[in-house]
């Protein structure tokens, strides 16, 4: 009978062991999840924060795009800076909305792959923001009307006007190749990896590495 007792409650004490282990590995992966999700907080302050600056931008440009009648140049460069504004805006909007699909409580692998997802389409919209760069002339004429009420196209000499439109013709291939290297995982020199790094942003990479030492401690 004592040896029956003695089995049973090695038992009861197994369990109750068991039990308190699954409570701890239950908090400390927890933890390890609430790591993870807090650097998103600012990323999603700073996704905000451009959301904002691209729209009151883009609504200022419109109203420079009446006020400019009378100067084509300067109101078509507003018409380009609008585009690339609309640019921004979709692109800030987009990262808010892939935020709000990240789910901390689903599997790892999920959320892994959505925060792939939100590094991606960030750097595709610098890219495509980047591709502005040819098109310098734009925010030359642009902000010369707005800040000086010079119309740089039409009072500017024309040996200047042809130079300025060959060196743009001339940004183009280097900003080709720019986009390109930015599209790849191991660009060819480190300033570029540097900044395509700072494009998707440290806060982005803090959750990853939170997520691969959560992985880590779930495979243990």
């Amino acid at each position: 009978m004592e040896t029956n007792e003695w089995k049973a409650a090695w038992k009861n004490h197994q369990a109750q062991l068991e039990q308190n282990i699954k409570l701890n590995l239950g908090i400390a992966e927890e933890m390890h999840r609430s790591t993870a999700r807090r650097p998103l907080r600012a990323v999603w302050a700073a996704r905000i924060a451009e959301t904002l600056v691209w729209v009151f931008l883009l609504i200022g440009l419109g109203n420079c795009i009446t006020a400019f009648q009378g100067h084509i140049a300067p109101q078509i460069s507003a018409i380009v800076l609008s585009l690339f504004a609309v640019v921004g805006i979709s692109g800030s909007v987009g990262q808010l909305i892939l935020l709000r699909l990240l789910n901390f409580d689903g599997p790892i692998v999920e959320v892994q792959t959505g925060l792939e997802r939100l590094r991606k389409h960030r750097l595709i919209i610098t890219q495509l923001l980047l591709s502005s760069v040819p098109f310098y002339l734009a925010h030359l004429f642009f902000w010369f009307q707005l800040l000086f009420g010079i119309d740089l196209f039409a009072s500017g000499a024309p040996q200047w006007l042809q130079a300025q439109i060959l060196f743009s013709v001339a940004l183009l291939p280097f900003t080709f190749w720019l986009v390109r290297e930015m599209g790849k995982s191991t660009p060819l020199y480190g300033w570029i990896a540097a900044l395509r790094r700072s494009t998707t942003g440290q806060r982005v990479e803090e959750a990853v590495h939170g997520l691969a030492e959560l992985k880590d401690f779930s495979n243990q």
